[in-house]
């Protein structure tokens, strides 16, 4: 992605003051990466929905009162920057959360002299609990994280961190249809699938890595394909 395709998801977990935050981080630098992330996703709501709401509104809205554009254009641009400060506040506010509880749990089986039976019981659930707040390879990202080293706030201590805080967010702000949410969503699959694309052509996997298969070769086509299918969905 470029900068201006980034902006959104750096101005939600505000991804430019994190490089200043020292390795030692503390309950407060948490807070306080919740607090920039809420006032930096408000902001940039704001940002991009005001100018696109006011186009959309005055272009396809001539039947409107005037009054009653202005409204359509703050309920959009309100609704875009709340969703989106909400969204940023939950997501730095579940990261912080799963550093913690990752830290929690015990790194030992805890049994002692207990029972078989209760040993078993106890290790499975640490398991349980473990596979839910580091993920199904807990055992194996222990082996790559060192524990010594603070994660800055802000940022995830492992990816998984980053797709439960983002999956719980996305259900709780994101899960309610409306016109942006919904129009938000579709962007955002976009994105993710032409990421896929350009991921499966860095790490070498046929038949994206082919040369023939390059952006510039392989667009027109890929616009043609899109175009078409759009058109005969539309005609039906």
């Amino acid at each position: 992605m470029n900068n201006n395709e980034t902006a959104l998801i750096d101005a939600a977990t505000n991804r430019e003051s994190l490089h200043n935050i020292s390795s030692t981080t503390s309950a407060w630098d948490e807070v306080a990466a919740i607090i920039s992330g809420l006032i930096g996703g408000g902001r940039y709501g704001l940002k991009i929905r005001i100018p696109h709401a006011f186009v959309m509104t005055f272009l396809f809205g001539n039947k409107l009162p005037f009054r009653r554009k202005l409204q359509v254009i703050a309920k959009l641009a309100a609704e875009h920057s709340i969703n989106l400060a909400s969204f940023a506040c939950l997501y730095k506010f579940l990261l912080a959360s799963l550093k913690v509880l990752s830290r929690l749990i015990p790194q030992n089986d805890g049994s002692g002299g207990a029972p078989v039976h209760s040993g078993i019981l106890r290790r499975l659930i640490k398991s349980v609990v473990s596979m839910v707040i580091n993920g199904p390879f807990s055992s194996s990202l222990k082996r790559t994280i060192n524990p010594s080293v603070s994660t800055p706030a802000g940022i995830p201590q492992h990816p998984y961190h980053a797709f439960l805080a983002g999956a719980v967010g996305g259900y709780i702000v994101w899960g309610r249809y409306s016109s942006v949410n919904y129009q938000l969503i579709l962007y955002l699959a976009s994105r993710i699938l032409v990421g896929c694309i350009k991921l499966a052509r860095e790490k070498g996997i046929r038949p994206f890595s082919w040369k023939k298969l390059k952006f510039a070769n392989s667009y027109p086509y890929g616009a043609a394909v899109i175009w078409g299918t759009v058109m005969m969905l539309f005609e039906e």
